[in-house]
């Protein structure tokens, strides 16, 4: 009679204890989680121009947000991904972050919030169009995107004057 028993006891010891099983182990084990660095969420939106901030929120600073819409359903996927991301500026309101002009949101939900300021200035811009590398979007995009960089360019040559006239 012990020898059922021991095995019997054994796998109700094992599925009540809290341990880190295979399936479900972060790489390095349960304390390399808090270690590790965190990334950017999974782009998500229109051309990609949004960073997912929940399983159903898309947001970017160019888009504004969108919640539980087509856009939004590869954020879905953020959940089985096994690092930890941080999407969005500034933290703000109960555990947000700025998520677009004037827009704080969670994992949850999102809500107006004026801590959030418009970040769209030139110098924002700017450094957006030098990055073209991070964006996942169409050839149309990219060269819309060069379009305006050398116009951009060429209107700030423009008002220095510095170059001659040949």
């Amino acid at each position: 009679m012990p020898e059922p028993s021991l095995p019997l006891s054994f796998l109700c010891l094992l599925a009540l204890s809290s341990a880190c099983y295979i399936q479900n182990c972060p790489r390095g084990g349960k304390r390399a989680l808090a270690d590790t660095a965190l990334r950017q969420c999974m782009p998500c939106g229109p051309g990609n121009r949004g960073n997912c901030f929940g399983p159903g929120i898309c947001c970017g600073a160019e888009l504004g947000c969108y919640l539980g819409t087509a856009e939004t359903r590869r954020c879905a996927e953020e959940d089985y991904l096994p690092s930890p991301c941080q999407a969005g500026g500034q933290p703000c309101g109960s555990g947000g972050r700025c998520a677009a002009p004037g827009i704080c949101c969670t994992a949850d939900t999102c809500s107006m919030d004026s801590a959030c300021p418009d970040e769209g200035g030139d110098g924002a811009q700017e450094e957006a169009e030098k990055n073209l590398t991070v964006l996942d979007g169409s050839a149309g995009d990219l060269l819309l995107k060069l379009m305006h960089l050398a116009n951009r360019q060429q209107q700030q040559q423009q008002q220095q004057g510095k170059h001659p006239l040949l």
